[in-house]
């Protein structure tokens, strides 16, 4: 005897090789048989993950024997398994189930069922953006052989859609349960109710059975190719056992119902969230145009008047003439009046020498003070209509007291008047902090 048949006589290692040849020949191969139809490339970019195939709702098993629970996925990055929402792997005192890595973990099995098993066992498929799950009861028997009615672990939809020329796809499956007997038979038939007889396999029907979990689950595809109006109406599958005790399952095969009013409901929705939107963006559209359009008025107002600053700002003037310069002063208040930064007050004031003090506490109280007086003298004349030529009104200047310079004014009323104000405006205590100033402060306005 070779040494490989002498290490096959433990039995130790034949156990193991033999539950290590069921998981490869059997759990391994589950997910690749079978499958759903391929999508085309669209679909795939729309769906994402998704499952292969039909998956069990309810599994069954007894005590003591080997066992594995399914979750067939493509296109998915990470597969989780949980336990009453436990997540793999776990204790011994929790589930006996480990991974088969060779079904790239699409399949858990124990080799030994035991009652800390029963449960709900979940499974999660996820990528970058999808996830999916799905959910199954194990329900374990303290019993060696199963004698009871077969137990459906697939829930089969009462309704299957599909148009004309479309191939149908039925599924059934049940556990049965396994008896030590010779002559036990377990089967699984479709009928379509109106025809009321069985149907087998030909060019129309294709019937497909799927055996599993050494005999003790039975399960049958039917496939319909190219449906047409006589292959519509329902259809039953029936799973018995020995004892002739049988479970049947119904689904009907109709045409997709087009429900126009909610169809009309749908395109109204639709059509509304169309307009909303696009009143949105027409309003958003509007604002900013207008933002923009004020800006650039704003902007084209600002370069064009580099005095703006002193537009935007109210300054206090009063505006001091002699009888000889009342029409004149009357001229300027009005030609500043037009302007809303200035805020204009006119007083009358002749040479009396109890008034210089007054007048002179006025010009305080003002941002400006505008002097015009009237003299024999050359001099005096001249600065006279040079004031009205250079108004600070037309030229914008910068908010300061103005006066007349009398230093080189002969000796007259005028000259005793502006010398005794001149005095008197040096004294103020702002003069005095702005006295490096004060030669361009006495200018003619």
């Amino acid at each position: 005897m070779s040494a490989v048949g002498r290490l096959l006589r433990l039995p130790l290692l034949r156990l193991l090789l033999a539950a290590a040849s069921v998981v490869r020949g059997g759990s391994a191969a589950y997910c690749d048989e079978n499958l759903f139809p391929e999508v085309d490339d669209a679909q795939r970019q729309y769906s994402g993950v998704r499952f292969t195939k039909e998956l069990s709702a309810t599994e069954y098993g007894p005590l003591n024997s080997f066992k594995t629970l399914h979750c067939c996925g493509e296109r998915y990055l990470s597969l989780e398994w949980f336990k009453d929402n436990r997540p793999y792997p776990w204790p011994g005192d929790v589930s006996s189930f480990i991974l088969n890595p060779e079904s790239a973990n699409q399949t858990i099995y124990t080799r030994s069922l035991t009652s800390s098993d029963h449960g709900v066992y979940t499974c999660q498929l996820a990528n970058q953006t999808n996830i999916v799950k799905h959910s199954m009861k194990l329900v374990t028997f303290d019993v060696k052989s199963y004698w009871e009615d077969p137990l459906p672990t697939y829930e089969m939809a009462n309704v299957h859609y599909a148009q004309p020329g479309e191939l149908v796809r039925l599924y059934c499956e049940g556990f049965v349960g396994k008896v030590g007997l010779p002559d036990a038979v377990n089967t699984i038939t479709w009928k379509k109710i109106s025809e009321k007889q069985t149907i087998v396999s030909n060019d129309k029907y294709r019937i497909e059975e799927v055996i599993r979990e050494n005999d003790q689950v039975l399960g049958a595809f039917l496939f319909i190719n190219k449906i047409q109006e006589t292959d519509y109406g329902q259809y039953m599958c029936s799973i018995s056992n020995t004892d002739d005790q049988i479970v049947q399952q119904f689904t009907n095969i109709t045409k997709p119902v087009f429900n126009y009013e909610q169809s009309d409901k749908k395109v109204q929705r639709d059509l509304k969230l169309i307009i909303f939107v696009m009143i949105a963006l027409i309003s958003i559209v509007w604002k900013r145009w207008w933002f923009y359009l004020t800006y650039q008025k704003l902007k084209k107002k600002f370069e064009s008047d580099k005095y703006a600053l002193s537009e935007k700002t109210i300054y206090n003037v009063i505006v001091f003439y002699d009888e000889a310069n009342k029409e004149n002063a009357q001229y300027l208040v009005e030609n500043m009046e037009h302007r809303d930064n200035y805020i204009t007050k006119k007083y009358h004031i002749d040479y009396d020498e109890d008034l210089i003090k007054t007048q002179t506490d006025l010009v305080k109280g003002f941002d400006f003070a505008v002097y015009l007086l009237s003299s024999d003298d050359k001099i005096t004349s001249s600065l006279m209509k040079k004031s009205l030529q250079t108004s600070f009104v037309y030229n914008n200047a910068t908010p300061k007291k103005f006066i007349i310079d009398c230093s080189n004014m002969p000796m007259t009323p005028t000259k005793s008047w502006c010398d005794r104000v001149l005095a008197d405006l040096r004294s103020d205590e702002h003069t005095k902090q702005n006295k490096n100033a004060s030669n361009k402060l006495m200018r003619v306005v």
